[in-house]
């Protein structure tokens, strides 16, 4: 859905012929195009506009050119007004950031600048983008904008940009670097030679010379209280009075030149300027309805020739505006008091916009007449649509202006004003207004359900999840079935939701709602969102051939869009537990491309803890302390939330204990419902990786806990991962060896390999023993071979150093699962000495631990 511009706003203004061009500002402009910037930056009426438009007609540069008014304080529109221009330069350019923007929740901005420059770099010739009046802009994420622009920008495109007063860019950075070049006040001051040129050539005025120093002096070279003196002069004998007569300030002296202009004109004339002082944008019917005239277009005409700060905005001079601050004196002027109020013009300007489809603007004027009745009769038939297209932050402020009162007595106005404030997270200004609005809705079932509906998206956005799916789900109860763009955009939340709290076979439900009704939409960032969590919540229950292949749809639908980083990087982890290592990297790189063009640091985060365990597989050391050491910098920056550090602290333990490096892995402080793995983050395994580790007895106790909460919530990679880790913790094989047999009858049909495989060598004797028993012996092939090993297929040989009697005794305690200090109990000896039997008898028996001695005696027929 695109967003209706005004095409007059990307013309250049017209520039008369004959004017006077500044001594040398045209070189110093041409200059500036070696820089990133020119700025423009002077008060009001000093010609900025104007030297523009002379310096490009004879520069010979392609030009898009975007006129700025209040109106475009809303950085969707702002954007789409940047790509209209752009395409005057070349067509076609920037369709896929429109479509981007086209959405209630757009991509963050440094996505769809990045985007644009993309595209932008694409041009092949060098051109100019003007952005007149910049001084109009005052939202913060615009200046983003800009500013992510200069950054980027690419070499063949130059920024003009001119302005009352220096805007909130790295103007400073780029004067530093030699990148911008400036032109102000001073420089824009009329010198006398050109005074005496503009006087004499452009306004026909025959003066003396002392009379030309006379009005540089009193004006200081300001062109338009010179243009002003030039008007006033016209038609009088009395020039050298006339001239003596005004001195002091520039605003004196604008104050005394517009009266002297003004007071010039004939009745019919002030009228006309004063009644439609308050467009924008002039053109004869728009004039006519306004003052209540016929003949507009005419006296538009006569007031150019007439040189009386009018600018026409297009060839045909269909469309005219006045000068900036001519308008702002007949505003003053209108405000003094004339026969008509200045809110019936605005409602008779309103009407007319209104007539000809150009409902922002008849909304402007019908707010600015404070008509409010009828403002919420526009304003409901443009809300849905400018939510649609992401205009929120322009329907923030037109609802903002509504007084209190007269919203609570709307309920349906009251409503509407609250999807704005809950898509730009003014979720406690929206609190009393929704509540108000669902008081209303009782016994009223659809309204209600979307009242709930907003109330379940401002929990989700205060992260009360609870109150969320509670609200979700009395929404979805209430919502009728064809209400889909509703019930499609609860769904999606809702299935968000019961992912982020654990809860996957629910989260699967509802996000196929959510994908139905997002298809029939035709909202493909919604569909592709709702089929990315559909398919972690089937990785998380183990389905993970299932789960590769809705990655893969949401990557086909979806292409390049931001939330892909998501289905790239998971895609990535499931090439990884199969242990398809390069293909896992092409997908992460991929996801890791996709994060850095969104901005995303949580999904970039994310990427990289994957590559810690991509780069472990590898023995890349270096490759996982550097990695490791990036996304350290982000927590200490503050630019990932708490959770994802959390995830970060338990990579490091897992990565310090694969390393050998106990010391390291005990510093790190681990959460015991955070783990860095994205299908079983939920659970603290990276705590029992290390309480096994440190040969802690509580280990044991701690992963039955574990797999206790993962066979709850359903969630087979974690079970998984939990039973492997429970064979490790063991105290007898004949445990281990049932452990690891539930987690091979749980994973072989899905081929996890990496789970068992990142257990290390310590898992080794396990399935050496499996494979012996004809266990699945190519399943377990493929595990040994992905540590390193080859399943053994005969009995091994005897030892070269026999075991005595007592170490024989201790071995069979060890394998029944006894500690050393109920070894020394039952045989009847010191602590110390079960100790060093134990130890003797690994070294004979060529094993490192209690586990893998039981395994290997038992593989000699010794017990």
């Amino acid at each position: 859905m695109s967003i209706p511009l005004l095409s007059t706003k990307l013309d250049m203004p017209l520039s008369r012929p004959n004017l006077v061009m500044h001594s040398g500002l045209a070189a110093r402009l041409n200059d500036g195009l070696h820089s990133k910037l020119t700025l423009i930056s002077a008060p009001a009426g000093y010609g900025k506009t104007t030297l523009v438009t002379q310096w490009l007609q004879s520069a010979q540069v392609q030009t898009a050119w975007l006129s700025l008014d209040e109106s475009d304080n809303d950085p969707i529109r702002f954007l789409a007004y940047i790509v209209a221009a752009l395409q005057r330069i070349q067509a076609g350019l920037g369709e896929g950031v429109k479509a981007m923007i086209a959405s209630p929740q757009p991509p963050p901005i440094e996505v769809t600048m990045t985007a644009l420059i993309n595209e932008i770099a694409a041009i092949s010739q060098p051109f100019i983008l003007v952005l007149d009046d910049y001084h109009a802009i005052h939202t913060t994420a615009i200046h983003q904008q800009i500013a992510f622009l200069l950054d980027h920008q690419p070499a063949q495109m130059h920024l003009v940009i001119t302005t009352r007063e220096d805007p909130l860019l790295p103007v400073a950075r780029l004067r530093a670097r030699g990148q911008v070049q400036e032109v102000r006040q001073d420089d824009l001051r009329f010198t006398e030679g050109e005074i005496a040129d503009f006087l004499t050539n452009v306004m026909g005025l025959a003066l003396s010379a002392d009379d030309i120093a006379a009005l540089e002096r009193r004006t200081e070279g300001w062109i338009a209280g010179l243009q002003l003196a030039a008007v006033s002069m016209q038609g009088r004998d009395d020039l050298h009075n006339f001239i003596e007569a005004f001195a002091g300030s520039s605003r004196y002296v604008l104050d005394y030149l517009i009266e002297e202009v003004f007071g010039r004109q004939s009745g019919e004339v002030q009228d006309f300027l004063v009644k439609t002082s308050i467009l924008d944008h002039l053109t004869g019917p728009l004039c006519d309805a306004v003052a209540k005239r016929t003949g507009s277009q005419e006296l538009l005409a006569e007031l150019e020739q007439a040189n009386l700060f009018i600018v026409p905005l297009d060839q045909s001079r269909q469309w005219y505006r006045y000068h900036r601050l001519f308008a702002e004196l007949l505003q003053h002027r209108l405000r003094m008091g004339i026969d008509v109020s200045e809110a019936v013009l605005h409602q008779r300007a309103s009407l007319w916009h209104e007539q000809n489809d150009l409902l922002p603007e008849a909304i402007h004027h019908v707010l600015a007449a404070e008509d409010w009745s009828r403002a919420a009769v526009l304003l409901e038939r443009v809300s849905d649509s400018m939510l649609k297209r992401g205009e929120v932050v322009t329907l923030v402020e037109w609802y903002g202006r509504i007084p209190e009162d007269v919203l609570l007595a709307d309920p349906r106005l009251c409503f509407d004003a609250c999807w704005p404030l809950l898509l730009v997270g003014q979720f406690e200004a929206a609190g009393p207004l929704l509540d108000h609005a669902e008081r209303c809705a009782e016994g009223v079932p659809e309204f209600l359900g979307q009242v709930l509906a907003a109330q379940a998206y401002r929990a989700r956005g205060l992260g009360d999840h609870p109150r969320m799916v509670r609200e979700s789900r009395r929404a979805l109860d209430l919502l009728p079935k064809t209400a889909l763009e509703t019930r499609g955009i609860v769904a999606m939340n809702l299935g968000i939701a019961y992912w982020h709290m654990g809860q996957m076979r629910e989260a699967e439900e509802v996000l196929a709602e959510a994908l139905e009704a997002n298809r029939a939409l035709d909202n493909p960032y919604a569909a592709v969102t709702s089929l990315i969590f559909q398919g972690m919540a089937m990785a998380v229950r183990g389905q993970l051939r299932q789960a590769a292949e809705v990655f893969e749809q949401a990557i086909q639908q979806g292409g390049q869009m931001p939330i892909n980083a998501l289905a790239r990087m998971h895609l990535a982890a499931l090439h990884y537990e199969w242990n398809n290592l390069d293909g896992c990297r092409e997908h992460l790189q991929q996801a890791i491309e996709l994060s850095r063009r969104g901005a995303n640091d949580e999904f970039l985060v994310g990427c990289w803890l994957l590559q810690v365990r991509l780069e472990l597989a590898r023995q890349n050391t270096q490759g996982v302390n550097e990695t490791l050491e990036q996304a350290e910098e982000y927590i200490r920056a503050g630019r990932i939330p708490e959770q994802m550090a959390s995830r970060v602290r338990a990579m490091q333990a897992q990565a310090a204990l694969a390393q050998d490096d106990l010391a390291a892995a005990g510093q790190s402080a681990l959460a015991d419902t955070v783990d860095a793995h994205p299908f079983y983050r939920f659970l603290g395994m990276a705590r029992a990786q290390l309480l096994i580790a440190q040969g802690d007895s509580e280990a044991a106790a701690y992963l039955a806990g574990l797999y206790e909460s993962a066979q709850q919530g359903d969630w087979i990679y974690g079970q998984i991962a939990v039973r492997v880790l429970q064979a490790l913790a063991a105290r007898s094989p004949e445990t281990a060896l049932g452990f690891l047999t539930d987690a091979f009858a749980l994973g072989q049909s899905e081929g996890f390999i990496r789970t068992f495989a990142d257990a290390g060598e310590a898992l080794v004797p396990l399935l050496q023993e499996v494979a012996l028993q004809g266990t699945s012996p190519d399943y377990v092939g493929e595990i040994l071979a992905a540590i390193g090993e080859k399943p053994k297929t005969s009995m091994p040989s005897p030892l070269l150093d026999p075991l005595s009697e007592r170490e024989i005794e201790v071995l069979r305690l060890v394998a029944a699962g006894l500690s050393n200090r109920e070894i020394a109990k039952k045989l009847v000896i010191s602590l110390g000495t079960a100790k060093t039997h134990i130890h003797n008898l690994c070294g004979k028996l060529g094993v490192r631990n209690r586990t893998e001695a039981a395994m290997r005696a038992k593989e000699l027929g010794l017990i």
